[in-house]
């Protein structure tokens, strides 16, 4: 046997095998400069495409963004529903359970304390006034209910007091 080695460009056909692997790279080449110029190509047109197809959605996506936004508002109102309710239930019921006067009660207790004022000066002042001061007269006491001079009516007092509040 000889030891002689052959190379690949010795043995016969060797040309036309390189020749048909140039020959496929080149196709290779020419295949992805094609992918890119369709790929261009159609990516522009793609484009165009997505927004006309955005542009026709427009009028359904912004319903969707009303009736979304509907549910929202009508979710947080019932929230608000709820706190005001549970405020009257546990804040507002108890202290009406208390029964605590308001303003406006002072007020109509401040002036029908000046009636009832009035109206006992004037029992005081008619005909059994003067039975009243002799049997006062006789134990030596002052009597129980006698207006100041310059003082004013214990119902309008009352009622600087009472709605100074």
């Amino acid at each position: 046997m000889s030891k002689r080695q052959t190379t690949l460009v010795d043995r016969p056909g060797t040309e036309q095998f390189l020749a048909g692997a140039q020959e496929s790279v080149r196709k290779l080449w020419l295949c992805g400069l094609g992918a890119y110029s369709l790929a261009s190509k159609t990516s522009a047109r793609a484009f165009a495409t997505l927004v006309e197809e955005g542009k026709a959605l427009r009028p359904k996506a912004r319903r969707q963004i009303e009736q979304t936004s509907a549910e929202l508002v009508s979710t947080a109102n019932d929230g608000l529903d709820r706190g005001e309710r549970l405020f009257r239930d546990r804040l507002l019921q108890p202290l009406n359970f208390m029964v605590l006067a308001s303003k406006r009660d002072v007020q109509h207790l401040a002036a029908r304390l000046g009636q009832l004022t009035t109206e006992v000066r004037k029992l005081t002042r008619s005909d059994d006034a003067p039975a009243v001061n002799k049997s006062v007269a006789k134990t030596g006491a002052k009597p129980a209910v006698k207006p100041a001079a310059g003082s004013a009516p214990v119902s309008e007092d009352a009622a600087t007091m009472l709605g100074a509040s």
